[in-house]
């Protein structure tokens, strides 16, 4: 049994580094093997070259499809393991392979089928169309099998573990970089295929990762193997898909401005497309830090968020959001000097050789920037605001960066285009980080909600806004918490009532009669299954449940889900069960499993308020 690593204990600083080392370490070895498939094509002349070039947008969007399922599912186990369901958890992981194939074979299929019609839009010349053509097809034949090896490291980084898919990548990276010149070149019997060659190589080595990860994932017994039924599956899709569906569409659209930025490029000839080509696969080795730090964020997010740790959250998206925009600076100030140097050791060829050091020189100035949106864009996926990261690419990418690198094409020629990737990337940053100020400075909500206290007036409004066959039931919730001495009512969103001890939310009602309760992932999920909340209606999954009141009967559950909300509050604020907290946690009447639940998430949330 895969052993699921706590997340929410401890130093920031190291657990995001345990998490994002080892996957970094990983990522570095994919990115050289990238590198060196671009070395080798460079080898066989500018076409092949460019040719790879107009390739890579196009597998950029099939690789983050899968890219996108794994986020998703990482989001999705981390929230069922962090409950201590681990079945439902291995059950996830089983049922996302299913929809990883389904999937990525639609996207092959869709690929292989429109290939030529594709390239010619994107700017490829015709006599380059046989050589994308034939690299290609060997590609998205190869595609179905990266499912496994994904989804594996998806699963193990949600359960803490990133060594594990830092070894899945490297055996991956070191096969292909074996296999690149052998196939490409030939060696002994086996004949030169040129940059088919370098397909070959990609196919081949999938193949064997496949198989190496199908036996990790069976050996570490992170796969519920079951035959599901159509409603499982359909469960289990939805809780992957409310993050996964945002996150590929915002991978995605890295790879969509890609091609549309590639067909700009194509405008300045085959050597500006190559040098286009070799400059964003630097440009990926160069910010490995931040593209590892995002992904041991999101885990970590994800585990705190749904804790409802906020201060945790915030501490740990400051830090690694400052070390990102450190380390973006620095590229730049190394890539100034370097820029010349590097373009003539990927192109024998002087333009090629030129426009690189071009891109260097001009791309790097938004690095720092582009960190910043690596964080933001991580933190909303792991907070189930994965629409505010699918938003903040289209800005930064297809918004900005597209237009801005056209304009810039017509008026300032190729170093126009590359200013463009710059300009969309620190307008992306201000944006996403204006945007993430209510999370950087968590008590700004309930600072700005606690100064709206709910007067008369205000509760008579609320309760005329109820259907009338509640307003009875609203009235009596509004009552009742108006009788605890220690909870302040606040009008909240303009249309609900906020219950508040102190400065710790304990719920708040709406007109439509929807209670909804931020409560322990644990607890939350426990209650679920019980029949008694269900999971919010927007944020599914991410620490807030809901309950409605239709009847008398739900009038009562939801006293008694405040009574556990006031009841949490008091035992954040008080270690142990003294005085009224004793007399209030004997008579709600807990089993020893939600008291359990209980106390643990208590314990926490008393730990961080210290």
């Amino acid at each position: 049994m895969a052993e699921t690593k706590n997340l929410l204990e401890g130093d920031i600083g190291t657990t995001l580094k345990d998490l994002s080392v080892p996957m970094g370490v990983g990522v570095i070895f994919m990115i050289l093997v990238n590198l060196i498939d671009t070395y080798w094509a460079s080898r066989l002349g500018t076409d092949e070259l460019a040719a790879m070039s107009f390739a890579f947008p196009v597998v950029g969007i099939v690789i983050n499809v899968s890219i996108g399922l794994m986020i998703g599912t990482s989001v999705a186990v981390a929230r069922v393991v962090g409950a201590g369901d681990d079945l439902t958890g291995r059950r996830l992981a089983a049922h996302s392979l299913i929809l990883g194939f389904l999937l990525v074979g639609i996207v092959t299929g869709v690929g292989i089928s429109t290939q030529d019609l594709l390239f010619s839009a994107l700017g490829a010349p015709e006599e380059l169309l046989p050589t994308i053509s034939r690299f290609m097809t060997i590609w998205y034949g190869s595609a179905a099998v990266l499912i496994v090896p994904m989804m594996l490291n998806g699963v193990l980084r949600a359960r803490g573990d990133a060594k594990t898919p830092r070894n899945v990548m490297i055996f991956a990276a070191v096969l292909n970089a074996i296999f690149d010149p052998i196939l490409i070149f030939g060696w002994g019997p086996i004949p030169g295929y040129g940059l088919e060659g370098a397909a070959m190589a990609t196919a081949l080595s999938r193949v064997f990762t496949f198989i190496y990860a199908a036996r990790i994932a069976l050996k570490l017994n992170v796969l519920d193997l079951h035959i599901p039924s159509a409603d499982e599956l359909l469960t289990s899709w939805k809780d992957i898909l409310s993050v996964g569906l945002p996150a590929t569409l915002t991978n995605v659209l890295g790879p969509v401005a890609t091609a549309l930025l590639t067909a700009i490029v194509a405008m300045h000839g085959a050597a500006a497309v190559a040098a286009y080509g070799i400059g964003a696969r630097v440009e990926s080795l160069v910010l490995i830090a931040p593209m590892a730090l995002s992904s041991g964020l999101s885990p970590f997010v994800g585990q705190n968020y749904g804790a409802h740790l906020q201060k945790r959250v915030a501490a740990g998206f400051r830090l690694a959001t400052r070390f990102s925009v450190i380390w973006g600076l620095g590229a730049f100030l190394l890539l100034l000097p370097a820029a010349p140097w590097i373009g003539r050791a990927f192109s024998d060829d002087p333009e090629v050789a030129k426009d690189i050091a071009l891109y260097l020189r001009i791309v790097p100035v938004g690095y720092a920037a582009y960190g910043a949106v690596m964080m933001v864009s991580s933190a909303f996926n792991a907070m189930d605001h994965a629409v505010r990261s699918t938003m903040l690419s289209v800005l930064r990418s297809i918004v900005i960066a597209v237009p801005v690198a056209w304009v810039g094409s017509q008026f300032l020629g190729l170093p126009g285009v590359f200013l463009g990737l710059s300009v969309g990337s620190i307008v992306g940053a201000v944006v996403g980080m204006r945007w993430m100020n209510r999370f950087l400075d968590p008590d700004a909500v309930t600072r700005t909600e606690a100064s709206q206290k709910l007067d008369q007036a205000g509760a008579q409004f609320l309760i005329e806004g109820t259907a009338e066959s509640m307003r009875e039931r609203m009235k009596e919730i509004l009552d009742r918490m108006q009788g605890y001495g220690d909870v302040e009512l606040h009008m909240i969103r303009r249309d609900a009532a906020g219950f508040f001890v102190g400065d710790r939310q304990i719920g708040h009602i709406h007109p439509s009669g929807h209670l909804d309760l931020p409560l322990p992932v644990e607890l939350g999920d426990e209650l679920v299954r019980r029949g008694i909340v269900d999971h919010h209606r927007i944020h599914h999954s991410a620490g807030w449940y809901t309950h409605l009141l239709q009847n008398r009967r739900d009038l009562s559950e939801a006293n008694w889900l405040l009574r556990l909300g006031h009841l949490l509050a008091e035992l954040c604020l008080v270690e142990g069960e003294e005085g009224k907290v004793r007399e209030e946690l004997s008579a709600i009447e807990l089993d020893a499993e939600l008291r359990v639940h209980l106390e643990r998430a208590a314990a926490r949330w008393r730990a961080e308020a210290a």
